[in-house]
């Protein structure tokens, strides 16, 4: 729940910025004092977070010990620490630096760098709500059987992970692939923003969902790494990932002309590379996985439900609007088109799921485990 508390209060920032500037009980003519409040409002989240973990942390009984400064450079588990948590931290800085990276190539292309961003943030929304419910939760658990010895189980709890992940990611991904362009319209497409905008960001999603279920697995192979006490690995690998971006998107929009779309498709393929990467480094480091088919072989089987999911949603969609449209109380409404969406992704959920159960295909016993427990809860 702690991420959640980061993103509420930036929303609350937002909210108080709306209110301050309607009410004009200040001067709000500097334009960058909206962004000085949704920075505040982000630094309040974090120290929520920690707060929260505080709190936690006191209620599962541990304590804390008083580390005096002059036993920080003997001491050897906080040397054990530091060596794990430096690489992490540079690791997660240089996810900046791509992203960066993408944004000075894209000022060349006008519009280009609003566009990137919005699609980033629409495809990389599952993957945050993943990593929260999913990867932080095992961390500990890779961790403990990492300290045990315990391959054959930390492998288990990984092709596990994997799997769930990939059962959550794939049907969404496959959705916004094939929805990319009414999603957008409905989420940009206003105010001063022409169909031109919506129209610009739905190749780029599109791009974007192409990498999206690489990600979810890079974040649960570098969770092992760190289980593993291994910082250095992850971190040597984004370094390479960042420079073999920054020449992707040289090549494809210099020589190669495809301008954002080739940005985002670079972002792609550097994810779906530096994923294989860790992938065989991890074969080399754990004895209990002799074989990459282990992992990949189930994923290659759920591939014919997406496209089962990818192309409901789509045939859904067009009936649905054209008899939508036909209403003339809902014609030209955005309701419709949010209503139009949601059963189109239904149709699309409902696409992936039923092939997977009926045929018994690798994963149903997962998903009828995943349905018993939500049923009971």
């Amino acid at each position: 729940m702690s991420p959640a508390l980061s993103s509420i209060s930036i929303i609350l920032s937002c909210i108080m910025y709306v209110c301050m500037k309607r009410s004009n009980a200040y001067c709000l003519d500097d334009v960058v004092f909206g962004g000085v409040v949704v920075a505040c409002g982000a630094s309040v989240g974090a120290f929520l977070q920690w707060l929260i973990q505080v709190i936690m942390y006191e209620k599962m009984g541990y304590d804390f010990v008083a580390i005096s400064f002059s036993n920080v450079l003997k001491d050897e588990v906080l040397h054990e620490f530091f060596m794990l948590m430096l690489p992490a931290i540079l690791s997660s800085s240089l996810a900046q630096i791509a992203s960066f990276t993408d944004l000075y190539f894209a000022s060349f292309i006008p519009g280009a760098a609003a566009g990137l961003s919005y699609a980033h943030l629409l495809a990389m929304a599952p993957l945050g709500i993943l990593s929260s419910i999913v990867i932080l939760p095992l961390l500990p658990t890779f961790s403990r059987l990492a300290k045990c010895l315990s391959w054959s189980y930390l492998m288990d709890d990984l092709k596990r992970a994997v799997l769930i992940c990939m059962i959550i990611v794939l049907p969404i991904a496959s959705i916004m692939i094939a929805l990319a362009e009414p999603v957008t319209s409905v989420l940009f497409q206003r105010f001063k923003s022409d169909s031109s905008a919506s129209a610009m960001v739905a190749p780029l999603l599109l791009c974007y969902s192409i990498g999206l279920p690489f990600c979810i697995i890079r974040e649960l192979l570098v969770a092992v790494f760190y289980a593993l006490g291994d910082g250095e690995q992850p971190f040597l690998i984004s370094v390479s990932a960042i420079i073999l971006n920054g020449f992707l998107d040289w090549l494809f929009v210099s020589r190669f002309h495809l301008g954002a779309q080739g940005l985002a498709l670079s972002t792609s393929f550097v994810t779906t590379l530096s994923t294989l990467v860790l992938l065989q480094c991890l074969l080399k480091k754990l004895p209990g996985l002799n074989d990459s088919k282990e992992l990949v072989s189930p994923l290659l089987l759920l591939l014919p439900c997406c496209i089962v999911a990818g192309s409901l949603s789509s045939v859904a969609h067009k009936v649905l609007w054209n008899f939508l449209s036909s209403i003339s109380i809902l014609r030209f409404c955005r309701v419709s088109a949010i209503l139009c969406i949601s059963l189109s992704a239904l149709v699309g959920m409902f696409g992936f799921f039923i092939p997977l159960v009926i045929l018994n295909c690798v994963g149903s016993k997962l998903v009828k485990d995943l349905s018993r427990t939500l049923l009971n809860r």
